[in-house]
């Protein structure tokens, strides 16, 4: 009976130490960069100000010589797992929605480029 008894809660144990996981992350600015936004913009008119004043704080302002960028990035990660004590699996899917938007040294917008991964695109 001790047996038994032991060897079920080996297997209790055992059991607990696998498991399935799943995660979700967001990280970087707020994407507000649609199209709808950006056909506002006019390359040679619109200024560093317009773009802020849409857009907000960039993830990161590159200086360059004699222009500058505005750099906006947000990333989403998701993934899965299987957890289990000889074996691991993990498969993770992270996409990036990015702008970037250059000035010359008077702060008009000289072009800028943008990137919105759709829902359901991986």
């Amino acid at each position: 009976m001790k047996l038994t008894t032991g060897f079920i809660a080996l297997l209790l144990c055992t059991s607990l130490l696998g498991g399935c996981a799943q995660f979700e992350s967001k990280r970087g600015v707020e994407v507000n960069w649609q199209s709808t936004v950006t056909e506002q913009l006019v390359n040679g008119q619109s200024t560093r100000r317009d773009v802020l004043a849409m857009l907000g704080p960039p993830s990161q302002v590159i200086a360059l010589d004699g222009e500058s960028a505005l750099y906006y990035l947000f990333e989403h990660s998701e993934g899965e797992g299987l957890v289990l004590i000889l074996y691991n699996s993990m498969r993770i899917d992270t996409r990036y929605d990015r702008a970037i938007f250059f000035f010359d040294e008077n702060d008009v917008l000289t072009e800028f480029a943008t990137r919105l991964y759709p829902a359901d695109e991986g």
